[in-house]
């Protein structure tokens, strides 16, 4: 019998064996790849998913700043529009009232309305305005309805001055039908105080396809889908277009309690939270803004982000080859390469985390800024057609205050004319009433012509664009037709013109527009350039800037305008020359069409050193192409 061998001695015999010395190296990395390997998964796996993690969560926040904002808007629309109509009162609503005219210019503002309604106390529609393609249009007094049953005036009638009542969203409803095509809808209501009390309540009603296709726009950026659902767990904006809106269209069983149970059953424990399934990773919030100081009514919504399984799956199949590749890795080259890798692999993850962090703060950045040039744009909107009304009350003032004064003479010499004919009329008597009627008469003509010029220029501002003809055309005949007296002025006018226009500078753009901006900076310069007595020199240049562009500039020798001055000469109802009936629309309708229409830019400077003023155009020689306008009446 062989004797038997030592352990000691049998362990250094397979120790010094080529295969004992690859056992014993690939026996510890097998070792540690068998219990490391699992946690490295798992941990990799929530690294990679936490990017999807975080750019879930941020669509969430973004998709509820957009309802936020949208809903601040409208509340701060409502509230402004009942201000002013708090402050007209209850003295006329009928066609051409001030009433009338500031819904019918509110509503032309905002492409978003549906309908903008003042409701008396009793809940009947005092005024109307619809939205048309045609533009806004005012409803004749025998279509207005009785809304005194419905909760938006009911409730919203209850509410303090300020505060607004939104109304749940769903599809709008005609004679108790729900119109077609389908037209989601929020109305969003507010008291009206006048001075003697309430007045009712201002209802708009806005069309909410415009929330719902931005939040599609949002979910088609991110990459994730973006729904919406109401209180009652019906999809507003859902996965399968055909369950939106179920419960108005007669399919109460396609509800997210059916179709999502899990989900619906933790939308009603928590107001935010997330659901994972075979379907899927969701995250929701609850938005209640009824719930806020101030608001109140029946919107309670649920803003969902789901991020599809296929995505998840690709997730784990990515870990695991990350795991796969880098155990292989390991096992065949030696310790310090792994060493390196896993060294190398941590910085790389360590600036990508940097880099995600700055990248989050950047796009959190660019959110905030967004969001504030939104607001001032808006508050700047506002603010503007709430000037043009006060200005355009005070410029018609003075005309109808001089008609009021001419009637009231013309009427007195009328009583005294009687009282004449009771005790003898003269011939003198009769001569004399005729001629102060006459001139009574024409006194109040006159103002009431200048009424309707001031009228005519603020519709022109407050106007939408309009269809224009689009053709060829060469610079300087569009300039030449732009005033009649550019092709036969006076030579014996205090006033010289000189012309300098290069020939055959042929444009594609809107000659309408044109010879309107070029008739307004002659006028102006006429108006306001020059003393009394008028003398000096109008000079206009037009000349090519380069092959796209021309250059178009009206310049006169006359007193100038103070360089502090110049920046304000483009704002509506802006003028120094108000005594002789200047209104301040001319120089501000000209900026709109070189900007808004003909694509251009504008800039006012000094002509020299010693005075004058210069305005000088540049336009595209092929103009973009512009939206049509409609008038606003």
């Amino acid at each position: 019998m062989n004797a038997p061998v030592a352990p000691s001695d049998a362990l250094s015999a397979w120790r010094t064996d080529g295969r004992g010395r690859i056992a014993a190296l690939v026996l510890p990395w097998l070792l540690l790849f068998g219990i490391g390997a699992p946690l490295a998964w798992s941990e990799l796996h929530s690294a990679l998913e936490a990017p999807l993690t975080s750019d879930r969560d941020d669509t969430v926040a973004e998709a509820a700043g957009i309802i936020a904002s949208t809903l601040d808007n409208l509340r701060r629309d409502a509230v402004f529009l009942a201000d002013l109509t708090g402050r007209l009162g209850d003295e006329g609503i009928d066609a051409g009232t001030p009433a009338a005219s500031l819904f019918l210019s509110f509503a032309g503002t905002a492409q978003t309305y549906d309908q903008v309604r003042w409701l008396g106390p009793s809940g009947r529609e005092w005024l109307r305005v619809n939205a048309r393609a045609s533009g806004p249009e005012l409803v004749p007094p025998q279509d207005l309805q009785d809304k005194a049953a419905r909760p938006y005036f009911r409730d919203a009638a209850k509410l303090p001055a300020g505060s607004v009542y939104y109304s749940e969203l769903d599809l709008n409803e005609e004679y108790g039908r729900v119109e077609e095509p389908h037209q989601p809808m929020l109305r969003v209501a507010t008291p009206v105080a006048g001075r003697g009390g309430p007045l009712g309540v201002v209802v708009i009603n806005y069309k909410a396809a415009r929330l719902l296709d931005r939040l599609a726009s949002l979910s088609a950026r991110q990459g994730l889908e973006v729904y919406l659902a109401n209180c009652a767990g019906y999809w507003l904006r859902g996965p399968r277009a055909a369950d939106d809106w179920a419960w108005q269209l007669g399919r109460p069983g396609a509800s997210l309690a059916r179709s999502q149970p899990a989900l619906w059953q933790a939308m009603q424990a928590a107001d935010h939270g997330e659901v994972r399934g075979p379907l899927g990773d969701w995250a929701f919030r609850r938005l209640r803004p009824a719930g806020q100081k101030g608001a109140a009514g029946a919107l309670d919504l649920y803003l969902v982000v789901h991020t599809a399984p296929q995505k998840l799956a690709w997730l784990g199949w990515r870990s695991k080859l990350v795991i796969g590749t880098v155990m292989a890795g390991a096992l065949l080259l030696a310790g310090w390469h792994l060493r390196t890798l896993l060294r190398s692999m941590r910085a790389e993850h360590d600036r990508m985390r940097e880099l995600q962090a700055a990248h989050h703060a950047l796009l959190e950045t660019t959110g905030n800024l967004r969001a504030v040039q939104a607001d001032l744009t808006r508050s700047a909107r506002l603010s503007s057609l709430g000037l043009m009304v006060a200005g355009v009350a005070h410029e018609l003032n003075t005309p109808l205050g001089s008609a009021t004064l001419a009637l009231s003479a013309a009427r007195n010499g009328l009583e005294v004319l009687a009282a004449r004919l009771a005790a003898g009329l003269r011939r003198s008597d009769l001569d004399r009433f005729l001629a102060d009627s006459d001139a009574a008469l024409g006194l109040a003509e006159q103002a009431v012509r200048r009424s309707a010029g001031i009228v005519q220029r603020f519709k022109q501002v407050a106007v939408d664009r309009t269809t224009m003809e689009r053709r060829r055309f060469l610079l300087d005949e569009a300039v030449l037709d732009g005033d009649p007296r550019l092709r036969r002025w006076d030579p014996a006018d205090p006033i010289a013109l000189r012309l300098d226009l290069a020939p055959g500078l042929e444009m594609d753009s809107y000659p309408g527009p044109l010879e309107q901006t070029v008739s307004n900076l002659v006028d102006n310069a006429l108006a306001h350039a020059f003393g009394d007595p008028p003398a000096g020199r109008i000079a206009i240049t037009a000349r090519a800037d380069g092959d796209d562009h021309v250059l178009l500039s009206v310049e006169d020798d006359g007193r100038g305008i103070p360089p502090q001055l110049r920046s304000q000469v483009f704002e509506p109802f802006y003028t120094t020359n108000r005594h002789r009936g200047g209104t301040g629309l001319g120089l501000h309708i000209v900026h709109q069409l070189v900007s808004e229409v003909l694509g251009g830019s504008i800039a006012v400077e000094g002509a020299s050193p010693d005075g004058g003023t210069r305005f000088t155009l540049r336009l595209p020689r092929n103009a973009p192409q512009a939206v049509p306008y409609t008038p606003a009446t």
